[in-house]
């Protein structure tokens, strides 16, 4: 059965990098495997950073290695992420496991309606928006997504490139490359947090992380074509599986 567990939690790592790459929610596929193989909901929460901070950085390598730069308006923006995943990893590491299991089925559903609604757009050729104003928008909106990606992660990035498209109005590989280097930056912020209060299984995270370094890394070099049709609905019969699992059997 270990052995089944380790597969699961590799073959979910490589689910999640591809999906957390070229979207968001990739976490609602992790923690349900971590909480599969054996893990309360506030375990898997804290040890689902490891494979992100991994999946994260070979991400951003990828798309660095292709080309994309990074510029200091993107360490602005962590910096703005990081205290807020502090205090959202502090409220994690305070509320009981039923209730955590409660608000993740309920994240899981908004989720669900995010995903048929496609809310978020990719802007192509037109300027991009980065005077003062925007940027301090921007610095206190990414402060409050620090909050919620310190406390449950999951679907943190699509709050990531919301504000990257409709505000900015950033091209779809600068957002998913601010998505991804933000993401590294603050998950760690919030990773100490949960080592201070040992609610992480190091094995299992790393067993995972494996997955997630090689699909990031993959993800974000290869150009890859997805009929949009069928990942929409992998995306919504996966949701709501995962969704009766947690809700019904955690």
């Amino acid at each position: 059965m270990e052995i089944i567990h380790l597969l699961i939690l590799f073959a979910a790592g490589i689910a999640v990098a591809f999906i957390n790459t070229i979207s968001a929610a990739g976490s609602l596929v992790s923690l349900s495997a971590f909480m599969f193989c054996g893990l309360s909901s506030v375990e898997a929460n804290a040890t689902n950073r490891i494979p992100i901070i991994f999946q994260s950085f070979f991400s951003a390598k990828g798309f660095e290695s292709k080309g994309v730069k990074s510029d200091a308006y993107k360490w602005w923006l962590a910096a703005a992420c990081v205290p807020g995943a502090i205090i959202g990893a502090l409220w994690a590491v305070k509320i009981p496991a039923d209730v955590f299991n409660k608000i993740l089925a309920g994240v899981m559903m908004l989720f669900l309606f995010i995903t048929l609604a496609n809310p978020l757009k990719a802007t192509g050729g037109v300027e991009e928006r980065v005077e003062l104003k925007h940027k301090i928008i921007g610095l206190v909106l990414y402060f409050f997504i620090g909050i919620y990606g310190g406390f449950i992660q999951a679907g943190s990035g699509f709050f990531l490139m919301a504000p990257a498209l409709l505000l900015h109005r950033f091209n779809i590989n600068k957002t998913n490359y601010y998505k991804v280097s933000i993401t590294l930056i603050y998950t760690i912020a919030a990773l100490a947090i949960f080592i201070w209060k040992g609610n992480i299984n190091w094995f299992y995270g790393l067993v995972m992380s494996t997955g997630t370094s090689l699909g990031g890394w993959m993800t974000s070099r290869w150009s890859v074509t997805v009929d949009e049709v069928w990942m929409k609905r992998i995306m919504v019969s996966l949701i709501i599986l995962l969704t009766v699992y947690v809700w019904f059997f955690k």
